[in-house]
């Protein structure tokens, strides 16, 4: 087991780079890698640590963003989708990274980044449709327009999960 202050050190690595990959991406509309990332911050530190990497990571991109902070009920509603995240890479880490690479495990992976994009949005645009309803509209809406997370997650998170395998077999 690693020190709590490795898995501090690496979980402030990866929220740092949750902020560092949201940048490019704001060119393209709804395509995060930092859901990835928080998923991967679960995967290798495990499920608490995964939660806080979201929190924290979501936390800077939301507050910190070049295009101005998000208000703090929808930033609220962001960093706790991005926990969610950590949270189903903690889960779900034996899974993706244990034993032998399979078309199974990529299966497992393309569904994996959409329930963790489905999550996120449910929660951000419900959030969303509160502060700016009409609800049920602004919900459709907003879930509507989520479709693009979903596919790039499933896209983002099957692509990467080599990448993912790894570094969590350098970091054992």
């Amino acid at each position: 087991m690693k020190s709590p202050l490795y898995s501090m050190a690496l979980s402030a690595i990866l929220a740092a780079l949750c902020y560092v990959a949201m940048l490019p991406m704001l060119a393209l509309y709804n395509v995060f890698l930092t859901l990835f990332i928080c998923y991967s911050a679960g995967v290798l530190l495990g499920p608490g640590w995964g939660f806080i990497t979201g929190i924290v990571g979501t936390f800077i991109c939301s507050f910190f963003n070049p295009l101005g902070p998000a208000l703090p009920p929808i930033m609220a509603a962001q960093m706790l989708g991005a926990g969610l995240a950590g949270i189903v890479g903690g889960a779900t880490s034996r899974i993706v990274v244990g034993g032998k690479p399979s078309a199974g495990r990529y299966v497992v992976m393309g569904l994996l980044g959409m329930i963790t994009a489905v999550l996120y949005h449910l929660l951000v645009d419900a959030v969303d449709a509160w502060l700016f309803g009409p609800f049920w509209v602004r919900l459709q809406l907003g879930l509507l327009s989520s479709l693009v997370t979903v596919v790039s997650n499933i896209v983002i998170f099957v692509v990467l999960l080599p990448a993912l395998r790894l570094l969590k077999g350098a970091l054992a």
